[in-house]
């Protein structure tokens, strides 16, 4: 397995900047997923890594050794595409073999055989990729990334040509593998529960650049920034913004304690942190969404439009109930003018019941 270094790693294509300065360590056996929107550098990242693009600037090592130069072929890593990029005209044995074509392992139709058993198609060996179904296909590009024992594994997108059911199950399934082989994994996904649900920790890019790195729970709670806080969790945080003046931010009446300093601040209220209260917010109910097990309703306040979760299958509230809303102090996140996180900063209704 590998260790993995980036190191002030830059690519720029002509004048745009897709990687801007990244520096990350990535230790040996751990999962990592990358983050991000279409177009914030993580599929750029995963190709250099691959081989497949140089860096402009900056180093990629493997265990300590640098390997910016190296031939994709010569990295002993494993990758699997979005597509999955499986050859039609051969078997799934034959596709899973294929690695290992031009290296002479006397083992190597066991090898792959016991590949196969590993991610379950042991049984499907003589078919084409066009007899499986996607999830089948998903697991013969898993396999045949596994099967020369690379040092470490990418993982482009793997599950989004998946429906949500089968996605389910082949994240647990991907994650299972992974530990059982003890390789090093690189995931870049889009899909923030992909990311918070299979990796060990989460790499939260935007614009080329790292916002944020840790754990989903450090991402989801304790997010640096804006852009964390608004890119992480469904349904999404919501956002209150103005200025702060004398230690309160206030319109219509409505006051919300600041424990900031003077000026523009944002303050995030996750949904399921805003509950109804006896004397709160004032709000005017716009919208009720029953998603199964729980209840999001939107409402219309002198702050703008707020959302707020409830753990019930039976809606609350009709559309135009007025209602009141409060959340304790240490349920709030503040940012200052730049995105950035205030530490030490909260926010807090005035005259709230709470329950």
């Amino acid at each position: 397995m590998a260790r993995v270094d980036l190191q002030g790693l830059h690519k720029v294509w002509d004048t745009a900047t897709a990687v801007d300065g990244l520096d990350l360590t990535i230790n040996d056996g751990e999962f990592v997923a990358i983050l991000g929107p279409s177009g914030c550098g993580k599929s750029t990242t995963l190709f250099m890594l691959a081989g497949v693009y140089l860096p402009t600037a900056g180093d990629i090592l493997f265990d300590g050794a640098r390997i910016n130069e190296v031939e994709a072929r010569d990295r002993n890593v494993g990758i699997v595409f979005q597509s999955y990029a499986l050859y039609p005209n051969m078997t799934v044995l034959q596709n899973i073999l294929f690695p290992l074509r031009f290296q002479k392992h006397p083992d190597a139709d066991q090898r792959a055989r016991d590949m196969a058993d590993l991610v379950q198609v042991g049984d499907l060996l003589d078919r084409r990729p066009g007899q499986l179904s996607g999830g089948q296909q998903q697991r013969v590009a898993l396999a045949r990334a596994l099967v020369k024992r690379p040092n470490l594994l990418l993982l482009d997108e793997p599950l989004s040509n998946l429906d949500a059911t089968l996605r389910l199950t082949m994240r647990a399934e991907i994650r299972r593998i992974t530990r059982e082989l003890g390789v090093t994994t690189i995931l870049v996904t889009h899909d923030q529960l992909e990311a918070t649900t299979m990796a060990d920790r989460v790499v939260c890019m935007n614009a080329g650049r790292i916002e944020q790195v840790g754990t989903a729970e450090d991402l989801y709670l304790r997010p640096q920034s804006r852009f964390v806080a608004g890119f992480i969790g469904s349904p999404p945080i919501n956002f209150i913004e103005g200025s702060v003046t004398g230690g309160a931010l206030r319109c219509d009446g409505q006051t919300i304690a600041v424990a900031a300093p003077d000026g523009p601040v944002c303050i995030g209220l996750r949904p399921e942190l805003l509950i109804p209260v006896e004397d709160g917010l004032a709000a005017k109910v716009t919208h009720v969404e029953a998603m199964g097990r729980e209840v999001l309703t939107s409402v219309e306040t002198a702050f703008g439009t707020l959302r707020f979760l409830e753990p019930t299958a039976r809606p609350r509230w009709r559309i135009g109930d007025d209602l009141q809303l409060g959340f304790a102090p240490d349920a709030s996140i503040v940012f200052g003018a730049a995105g950035t996180r205030l530490d030490g900063a909260t926010a807090a209704l005035k005259k709230v019941i709470h329950a």
